[in-house]
């Protein structure tokens, strides 16, 4: 989702009982999921375990995976704190009163090898444009780093984050352990992107309305770089 900015710090969360979870994973769980680093290049250094996904990527329905009954209590306080974070704000409590409560489209845990990146790139998919990409690091090092736009930071264990999926964006792991973060996008029914409001404002977004500006045909100038 674009917003004015590059980060959000949402709060941060214990994740002792989840890294002690992520910690336990085997190699062979971790290569289950094939489908993310074998279609991105630029996820090539990746390896990603679905709690909730669909590889078609929709924006409803989504499908809870057997594996997320292990991982639901150790995530369960992150997920609070988010959905808190969204539906508490103005915005976010006027739209809940007239289409519903928000949720968790997908739900995914992604491991960056150590002394790897991943590369600059911009989200184009509708469901990814659409929804709050929200990253709380469980496993990380002090040689981390994630730009957004023209800034950079460090993530440290604990801290969520929303990230402006829509601006070009990178990870780089220069430390010598695996870099691993829960990854949740978080989805209010009818917030409308900025592209949306201005171009269609009596029409939802949909994968119809939003094609131009999702594939960058029409480029969004909504919230430029400062």
């Amino acid at each position: 989702m674009n917003f004015a900015g590059n980060f959000i710090h949402i709060g941060n969360v214990e994740t002792r009982e989840l890294k002690q979870l992520v910690q336990n994973l085997t190699e062979e769980q971790w290569n289950e999921f094939s489908i993310r680093h074998q279609r991105y290049e630029v996820h090539r250094d990746t390896r990603m375990i679905g709690l909730v996904y669909d590889p078609d990527f929709r924006h409803s329905h989504p499908t809870r995976l057997p594996i997320l009954q292990i991982f639901e209590p150790g995530i369960r306080p992150a997920l609070a704190i988010t959905a808190d974070y969204y539906e508490q704000g103005a915005r976010g409590a006027e739209l809940i009163q007239q289409f519903g409560l928000g949720y968790f489209v997908r739900a995914t845990l992604v491991r960056l090898k150590a002394g790897c990146g991943i590369g600059e790139h911009q989200d184009l998919n509708f469901s990814l444009t659409h929804s709050h990409r929200v990253h709380l690091p469980i496993l990380t090092n002090d040689d981390v780093r994630f730009s957004v736009g023209s800034e950079t930071i460090h993530m440290r264990e604990g801290e969520i984050y929303e990230v402006n999926n829509r601006r070009m964006h990178s990870v780089q792991n220069d430390g010598a352990s695996d870099r691993v973060h829960l990854i949740l996008d978080f989805v209010i029914p009818g917030e409308m992107c900025c592209c949306g409001i201005k171009l269609h404002p009596q029409t939802f977004c949909s994968p119809q309305a939003c094609l131009d500006t999702v594939r960058l045909k029409i480029p969004c100038t909504c919230h430029p770089e400062a």
